[in-house]
């Protein structure tokens, strides 16, 4: 078995082997964090690119399908030889002035380095096939799962898998190395210097009382690069009224004006009709059933028979 592979050379799937290669990208195009890693990684400002080449791993397409094998089950880590290195050039570059930062393109320009594959989930089979070789299966736990090299640059490979590393039983030499050199890549207070790097005409200095000091452009050219020339109106400088003034003026301007009401058809109040006497009406237009219906009257002999009789003769 030979002690590295290429990472091309690994798939989920036999008939992927097939197929033309994908792309997997290890960096986020958001610029949240591009100032905090173009100085941590010795860089200048708005250099960094998401699309660099380097920055992209080349991988069989069933390596970057969602679920079940594919991109979430598995990741590679650089071996802990390399961590080690990055983690001396990133101390080098917050110890020193900006200016004598190195950058990791110039540090680490091998054409291809080695990671180790770490896998994520038990349930997938990898598929290893190289030229002149049977196709082979590792399949949980992936004790004899080889090296890979890629043509990725170990500070991408290694943002990539930062907080993968975390979720990890801490039993290894490279997790800790891994840990330690990705601990300060968030967002933080950069230095004035490297934010001013890029655009030193920005820079103010000041004097020993805290005041600005005054700029000599006394050597600058009229519309060369370094100098700002403010165009010159024909009619004159631009007036700007006092803003006290001009409160004042708008409020009275806004107190002056007449609001007359508005006129609207204003319907006039209908009288409502008394309730009670439309109830008392209909209930007089019905039948009383003690005196009236058949079947009340005989129901009002048969058990009041004394005040049937009173009725029959008084009516009431």
């Amino acid at each position: 078995m030979t002690s590295s592979v290429p990472l091309t050379s690994i798939a989920t799937s036999l008939e992927d082997f097939n197929e033309p290669l994908a792309k997997k990208f290890l960096f986020p195009a958001e610029t949240r964090l591009h100032r905090d890693m173009e100085y941590l990684w010795g860089m200048e400002m708005g250099t960094i690119d998401p699309t660099h080449e380097r920055s992209i791993l080349q991988v069989r397409k069933s390596m970057v399908t969602p679920f079940p094998g594919g991109a979430n089950s598995w990741f590679l880590v650089p071996t802990e030889e390399t961590l080690n290195a990055m983690y001396e050039l990133q101390m080098h570059n917050l110890d020193v002035p900006v200016s004598e930062r190195i950058s990791f393109f110039d540090e680490f320009a091998e054409d291809e380095y080695e990671y180790i594959f770490v896998p994520r989930k038990t349930g997938v089979d990898f598929f290893i096939s190289q030229p002149g070789l049977a196709p082979r299966r590792i399949s949980a736990p992936y004790t004899d799962f080889p090296r890979v090299t890629s043509s990725a640059l170990p500070f991408f490979v290694a943002f990539d898998s930062q907080n993968k590393v975390l979720c990890l039983p801490a039993t290894r030499g490279w997790q800790a190395a891994c840990v330690n050199l990705t601990v300060h890549w968030q967002p933080g207070e950069l230095p004035e210097d490297f934010l001013l790097s890029c655009y030193p005409e920005t820079l103010v200095t000041k004097s020993d009382d805290e005041t600005p000091t005054e700029i000599d452009f006394s050597g600058s050219k009229s519309g060369s690069d370094e100098t700002i020339v403010t165009p010159e109106d024909d009619d004159g400088p631009l007036f700007f009224p006092d803003k006290k003034l001009y409160i004042h003026e708008w409020v009275e301007s806004d107190a002056r004006q007449s609001w007359d009401p508005v006129p609207r058809n204003i319907i006039p109040p209908t009288p409502r009709r008394d309730r009670t006497r439309d109830v008392s009406e209909a209930s007089q237009k019905r039948a009383q059933w003690r005196v009236e219906s058949k079947r009340g009257l005989r129901y009002f002999e048969r058990h009041f028979p004394k005040a049937a009789a009173r009725f029959r003769a008084t009516g009431s």
